[in-house]
């Protein structure tokens, strides 16, 4: 034969010398060179970045297969698969999940093994099967259909949002990542962030004390006195304004009443 099929096209591979053999016809249309031949020895594995799509290529049992650079259950800040275990029967192990996929079709064959909890927190069905591409082996290289793959010509992984969003399966419990605001800088919702400093000052420990103290004496001194003189109503009103100075006194020490104002 001319040139061999390998990777996720049905029907058994050829062997690799059947790949090698002489080239006189140009590759399909919608392949494109990804490297030489001997740019890919076996054992090696090749993360290279083709349409928008990061894409791991390697040699398994005499085949070149083609598979996207990342676990898709772990979502966009997976480890990828550069160092994952592949099994005897013809799948990919994801490095945190241990989930497995099929390497030809891309499906989930085993989900979560290890971990029953999360693999009843997360089902099945909320991960999509992983993205695997057409591979042509030829004595000039190593071409793949990046732009046809078995998850459709539209679809790219999305990246970049964090937590459980890293991904279209939204199954992602491994990359929770926190909101960041950068001093003076506005956040997504167009308010500013306060900068050091600007806040209003506080009152000063040793001038709440003088306050409280001189606030105690008056109303120890006025309770006295109306009880002496059996002016009830008086201390009344003297317990009353002298409640009041102490929780004005107590909210601006703490800033209380300038946060209800922002």
């Amino acid at each position: 034969a001319a040139m061999g099929l390998v990777g996720v096209a049905p029907g058994p591979a050829p062997p690799a010398a059947a790949a090698a053999a002489a080239v006189t016809e140009p590759p399909p249309a919608d392949f494109s060179k990804i490297c030489a031949l001997e740019d890919l020895p076996r054992g090696d594995r090749k993360k290279v970045t083709a349409l928008g799509k990061a894409v791991l290529l390697f040699w398994y049992k005499d085949t070149v297969f083609c598979i996207e650079s990342r676990s898709p259950a772990e979502g966009a800040f997976s480890e990828g698969f550069a160092n994952a275990r592949l099994t005897q029967d013809g799948c990919i192990v994801c490095p945190t999940t241990k989930s497995t996929f099929e390497l030809r079709t891309g499906e989930i064959k085993e989900w979560y093994p290890d971990n029953p909890f999360l693999k009843k927190l997360t089902p099945i069905e909320t991960c999509r099967p992983m993205e695997v591409f057409p591979v042509l082996v030829r004595s000039d290289g190593v071409y793949v259909d990046v732009k046809n793959g078995s998850l459709g010509p539209d679809f790219v992984a999305p990246v970049g949002m964090g937590g459980s969003n890293t991904s279209l399966e939204n199954n992602n419990v491994y990359a929770v990542e926190p909101r960041m605001y950068v001093e003076g800088e506005e956040d997504s919702s167009g308010a500013s962030m306060a900068k050091a400093g600007e806040d209003k000052a506080k009152m000063d420990p040793g001038q709440v004390a003088i306050t409280v103290a001189g606030v105690g004496a008056l109303a120890l001194g006025g309770s006295a006195t109306c009880v002496f003189y059996e002016n009830y109503i008086a201390l009344g009103l003297l317990w009353l304004v002298g409640f009041g100075v102490a929780a004005k006194v107590s909210l601006d020490a703490t800033g209380a009443l300038d946060d209800d104002a922002n």
